[in-house]
């Protein structure tokens, strides 16, 4: 760790210890304010410095890494924001607010799964890791008076909810800006992940005019949470926002070669539209895509219609399969993939199990292993949230990448297709004279090329491996002639959107790296302690063979 010293007025010194992450100590007159504590042993540095402990401790956002003073300061004030003192000193009230499940589905369009602590029963925001005496609080706008000074609480929508920054004024001068992190030098975003709002969402666009509201406080040197003091911070911060509005304008950026085919009217059946010979696919935003061969023998993808604020929805998907038994030859489903690991997609799979009992329900490996053990991952909408009943469902058949795994005569090939989420599989196959590719939500297209698109919360990193470019890039290299993707999704001329897809997403990419610190993405996008998954070259790692693999 390095420390640092910066004089802002007579008798007014901040001094800065940055490692990992940075504090600061504001001292005058013998006495002092510390800003965050990244250290637990902030105590021996300022005793080795022969610098005073601080009267108050202020906290810019409450995040483990950002709050290590535990009981070190006994009589020091600690004051958080008010809607933050529960995650800061109460453990039992945060454990039992963080562990949900979707008693409310109704409330999905408006909240999109954030929880008190957490997105779509995913924990994302973690507590100190020893609680903290909180003697205070204050909220967005208050002035916190110390001694002849003045903290002025400013709200920065940024690192974490309720994260704040801290203008510091003597006598009616702006000295300087404490801006958590805002943003770190050389003016670039801490990370992604604590840009989340809601599952996919993050506040990055309201960043720009946040960065540029900021810079026009007069007050040039910015002290932020992470790295080293700030000597323009207003400059840094105008360039963040041009360059976070350079990123927003690629993906807007078309090759102009490209039109999307035009869709059929396709027949229906009930609830499900008929997209080719034997091929249907559920029309009310649900994922069940259903193949019945000329023997009446079904293969079905994402056992999920989506409709949790139905009372009525098993009896309705009950009521699906007697309809394709009466009217479209249907005698049994035998097989049942799934694509990726949110619960949407495979909720129903006992049902099948129940009516068809030879049913084997099936996945690409690293999917099947999430699937069986849900409470093993901290990834979002996981099964145990739905609150259905029961929390798992156990694979029949577990799928090898790109080895050949056969449906009675037709062979189907498993892919890694991450984008929407890392736990994310696709399949390959041919089916009545059809090439199909069945791509779950990573691609949800009604035949319009996609953008850029990352979801921090899904543990999804926009790189070259484990992102949508690898998706595409893949795909790219098929014939594929109907794509099938998730809630209703589906489009032909499959070669030409890809193409046009993955030039838009090599034309975007650059733009996001400019964004973070190194261009590492994996480094910004994926929350410390989760599971790293691969992040190379496609190799991947901890993914070993399951033996049951067939």
């Amino acid at each position: 760790m390095k420390s640092f010293g910066t004089e802002l007025a007579p008798d007014v010194r901040v001094y800065s210890l940055v490692g990992e992450n940075t504090s600061h100590l504001v001292v005058r007159n013998g006495r002092s304010v510390l800003i965050d504590c990244h250290s637990a042993s902030m105590d021996r540095w300022l005793d080795r410095h022969s610098l005073p402990h601080p009267e108050w401790i202020l906290h810019t956002h409450v995040q483990p890494e950002h709050c290590r003073e535990g009981g070190r300061f006994p009589d020091a004030r600690i004051v958080v924001h008010a809607e933050l003192a529960e995650l800061a000193s109460n453990r039992d009230a945060y454990e039992r607010r963080a562990h949900t499940v979707w008693d409310h589905p109704e409330d999905w369009p408006v909240t999109l799964g954030q929880e008190a602590y957490g997105i779509a029963g995913s924990t994302t925001v973690l507590p100190p890791d020893r609680p903290l005496k909180v003697g205070g609080t204050f909220r967005e706008g208050d002035r916190l008076n110390w001694q002849d000074m003045v903290f002025e609480v400013v709200a920065l929508p940024g690192h974490g909810r309720h994260a704040v920054g801290f203008a510091l004024d003597l006598g009616g001068k702006p000295l300087a800006l404490f801006s958590g992190d805002l943003l770190q030098h050389p003016g670039r975003l801490v990370n992604f992940y604590d840009l989340e709002i809601n599952y996919g969402g993050t506040v990055l666009g309201a960043l720009p005019a946040a960065l540029r509201e900021l810079a026009g406080r007069p007050v040039r040197q910015w002290f932020p949470a992470t790295g080293p003091v700030i000597a323009d911070g207003p400059g840094e911060a105008l360039a963040l926002a041009k360059a976070i509005e350079d990123y927003q304008q690629s993906l807007a950026w078309q090759s102009g070669t490209f039109q999307p085919a035009a869709e059929p009217d396709y027949p229906k059946i009930g609830r499900y539209r008929q997209l080719n010979r034997g091929i249907y696919q559920l029309d009310n935003f649900g994922n069940c895509i259903l193949l019945i061969d000329d023997e009446g023998r079904g293969l079905m993808f994402d056992p999920g219609p989506c409709d949790y604020e139905s009372p009525d929805r098993r009896a309705n998907f009950i009521n699906d399969l007697a309809l394709f038994e009466r009217e479209c030859g249907l005698r049994t489903i035998d097989l049942a993939l799934i694509t990726h690991v949110h619960g949407d997609h495979y909720d129903m799979a006992p049902v099948l199990r129940e009516r068809y009992p030879g049913c084997r329900v099936g996945a690409w490996d690293l999917v099947a292993r999430v699937v069986e053990a849900p409470w093993d991952y901290p990834y979002p909408a996981l099964l145990p949230w739905y609150n259905l009943g029961f929390d798992h469902v156990a694979m029949d058949v577990v799928l090898s990448e790109e080895e050949p795994f056969f449906w009675h005569d037709i062979a189907i090939r498993s892919l890694h297709l991450p984008g929407h989420c890392y736990c994310h599989g696709g399949y390959l196959l041919t089916f009545k004279g059809m090439r199909l590719a069945v791509t779950g939500d990573t691609i949800q297209s009604r035949g319009g090329s996609d953008g850029l698109s990352f979801f921090t919360g899904n543990h999804s990193v926009p790189d070259d491996w484990s992102g949508v470019l690898k998706t595409y890039r893949r795909l790219c290299a098929e014939t594929v002639d109907l794509n099938l993707g998730g809630h209703g999704s589906h489009f032909t001329a499959c070669g030409a959107m890809y193409a046009e897809t993955l030039r838009r997403i090599e034309h975007a990419q650059p733009y996001l790296r400019r964004l973070v610190p190194g261009g590492d993405l994996v480094t910004a996008c994926l929350r410390p302690g989760w599971p790293r998954w691969p992040v190379q070259a496609g190799v991947a790692v901890g993914a070993a063979a399951s033996p049951r693999h067939e």
